[in-house]
């Protein structure tokens, strides 16, 4: 497909506190490109309405309800009857119909004809998530889960625990590896933040290629307006975004981590960790026998864009 010629819908996800809001932001800066705040309606609309079906009218009626009810509508920039209207005029509808309209409606003011969604929470329904839109994409971003556990810390976020922020990462770095074995890479990119703020350009590079989309430098300039595209509904928690990403910003956990809870959260996500290339403190537990085998081609880690290789040490 040529670049800048597919409108498919592609979502962000990664666990809170990972960069997901700084991705969001560089995206928006693309010209074809645009992602609401979360809308987070999506989970409620799949419990409770068919997506196998065309929704009837009091079906499509409840979807607007799910939708304004929902507390971050709050940050969208439609009213409710501009909601309810529009879906009564399309029902009966199938639910992507229902949705790709709601989306277009929401980004129509920037005058971009490509929509995204950023909802960490939507890990939860990302298999329903990528049915409901054949062909759509997904891009995980995955921090360092000690420097994601400092953060959800501070904001109260998650669990008390290190074992509790520990179980949580861990659990979103297997959801995107069970994503990328289930729908391969031209449906499936998983990117680290270390590398999104290191290597910016290479990695918005990346992104863009996997999205068929040319990449604009006008993406690194993201903290010009972060203001204006961010919510107060979570608190003051994006101080960051209003500057450049800096070397600064990764590994935090070392300075900042006392050794106790470095074992602590190591002790649960160590083998996450190490499947998507961080250090750890404690020995790889010895592979059971029955599991060994001797790899049969050069492998590369399941998170690196096909277009990457492993770097030698």
């Amino acid at each position: 497909m040529m670049r800048g010629s597919d409108n498919t819908p592609f979502f962000v996800l990664g666990a809170a506190r990972s960069g997901t809001t700084m991705l969001r932001l560089m995206l928006n800066r693309h010209s074809r490109l645009a992602i609401p705040f979360e809308s987070q309606f999506l989970r409620q609309i799949f419990a409770e309405l068919p997506a196998n079906r065309p929704l009837t009218p009091p079906e499509a009626a409840c979807f607007a309800d799910l939708v304004i009810n929902e507390k971050n509508f709050r940050a969208w920039h439609l009213t409710p009857a501009q909601v309810r209207e529009e879906i009564e005029r399309l029902a009966p509808a199938p639910l992507a119909v229902l949705v790709d309209a709601l989306f277009l409606m929401e980004i129509a003011g920037s005058g971009k004809p490509r929509w995204g969604d950023k909802t960490p929470h939507y890990y939860l329904c990302w298999q329903q998530l990528m049915g409901l839109f054949p062909g759509s994409k997904v891009i995980h971003i995955v921090r360092d889960g000690r420097d994601v556990s400092r953060s959800l810390a501070k904001v109260g976020w998650h669990g008390p625990t290190e074992c509790d922020r520990a179980r949580y990462w861990s659990q979103r770095v297997e959801f995107a590896l069970a994503a990328a074995r289930e729908l391969g890479p031209e449906r499936n990119l998983i990117i680290r933040y270390e590398d999104l703020v290191l290597l910016t350009r290479n990695t918005l590079e990346s992104v863009c290629d996997f999205l068929t989309e040319v990449y604009e430098p006008e993406m690194l300039r993201f903290f010009e307006d972060a203001r204006l595209h961010l919510s107060d509904i979570d608190g003051d928690v994006h101080g960051k975004l209003e500057r450049p990403p800096c070397a600064q910003d990764i590994e935090r956990w070392r300075l900042e981590m006392p050794l106790a809870e470095q074992i602590e959260f190591e002790a649960v996500s160590g083998k996450s960790l190490r499947l998507m290339s961080y250090p750890c403190l404690l020995p790889q537990p010895d592979c059971p026998p029955e599991f060994k085998s001797e790899p049969t081609e050069p492998t590369r880690p399941l998170w690196m864009h096909p277009r990457e290789t492993p770097q030698s040490s």
